[in-house]
């Protein structure tokens, strides 16, 4: 009898976690943060800071040679962009997307080259390649967890935590960084960005220590803003199937509802701060889709807040478990995107007829 009564208790416990899973098709993320909200600026008072001199010379070959020369430099290399846009940051984004294996973005403030941020597998990122193994590097690259270098008068230290060595290594060069961002679960180089010492700064991707006067960025207006939001949307969407490419997945079509969405999550979350709000409850997706008239048999959304732009974002996303699987999840078909300020909403959905998407030529 007793035997009896715990298979009718155990199979009752299997139909009903059958029930809520098949019942509930959305899976929704927890928030994540980037550097730029726990990350520490901190005047130094030492009257003296040691600077370690640069090991490694600037590679000769590769996008980075790009950095501080001429926009005409780049059109030379490159030819011209399909498209420019705004950044946070004072420079203007030339964006190579003709296809998702030399997708690139280099930043020109001016008539300089700033930085370049290569996610394509076939850009070269001498004296790197994307793809390599992360043991590779290891072998030929000095892993530093402070590095410390000057602008004129003044002296910076990067500390890395932990978690950026891990998955966002810095090297140096003789006035260049390398940020190397690692896919952490198959231990290869997913994207690299070169970059000068001011545009790092402007950045602040990691904990800082100053001596003398720190870089700022200044603050875009609003109408400006909005113009940036929607850059970091668009290179968002571009990098997703940049990855989902690589990983032998079906690409997504961008769709307008379920970016609609996405932006008015993103903008919620802002708007009521939370971060630092941890009581407040932003809306589920499950409810807006409820509320909207989008078909779909699964669905999911990532969110994240505090990083400084769009391939920090979804290199975020990358290493963390649960988002990742959404990311790279091989059943969505379509993908709507909400940036507000430093506020990420990326939502995904499940549909039986999929048209190829446009302008991702492969």
């Amino acid at each position: 009898m007793m035997n009896n009564l715990i298979r009718i208790v155990i199979a009752i416990a299997i139909v009903l976690v059958i029930f809520i899973y098949f019942d509930n098709p959305v899976h929704e993320n927890k928030l994540i943060t980037g550097s730029n909200n726990s990350g520490q600026v901190i005047p130094d008072t030492t009257p003296e800071v040691v600077e370690v001199e640069t090991v490694f010379t600037r590679p000769k070959d590769g996008i980075s040679t790009l950095v501080g020369e001429s926009a005409q430099s780049v059109v030379e290399m490159l030819g011209k962009p399909t498209r420019t846009e705004p950044s946070a940051f004072g420079y203007e984004w030339w964006v190579y997307n003709q296809s998702l294996t030399t997708y690139l973005l280099i930043g020109i403030e001016g008539d300089k080259v700033t930085q370049a941020f290569a996610a394509g597998k076939n850009v070269e990122v001498a004296p790197y390649e994307i793809g390599q193994q992360l043991a590779d590097i290891y072998r030929f690259t000095l892993v530093q967890s402070e590095i410390t270098f000057s602008i004129d008068s003044n002296t910076y230290t990067f500390t890395l935590s932990e978690e950026d060595i891990n998955n966002r290594i810095l090297v140096q060069f003789d006035n260049l960084f390398a940020m190397l961002y690692i896919d952490t679960e198959s231990q290869q180089l997913e994207a690299v960005r070169f970059t000068d010492p001011k545009t790092i700064l402007l950045h602040k991707p990691y904990d800082i220590l100053y001596n003398g006067i720190m870089v700022e960025a200044k603050t875009p207006d609003s109408l400006s803003q909005v113009a940036i939001d929607r850059a970091n949307e668009r290179q968002i969407y571009e990098l997703t199937n940049v990855y989902r490419y690589r990983n032998g997945l079906q690409l997504l079509v961008s769709d307008n509802e379920l970016q609609n969405i996405a932006m008015a999550n993103s903008e919620e979350m802002a708007r009521n701060n939370i971060v630092a709000n941890e009581k407040f409850e932003v809306s589920k997706f499950s409810d807006q889709l409820k509320e909207s008239s989008i078909e779909f048999s699964s669905a999911a959304g990532n969110t994240a807040a505090f990083y400084f732009d769009a391939g920090e974002a979804v290199n975020g996303w990358l290493n963390s478990k649960d988002h990742r699987e959404i990311l790279l999840g091989k059943d969505y078909t379509h993908t709507g995107i909400g940036v507000y300020g430093s506020y990420y909403t990326q939502n995904f959905i499940e549909r039986k007829v999929v048209n190829t998407p446009k302008n991702i030529p492969q």
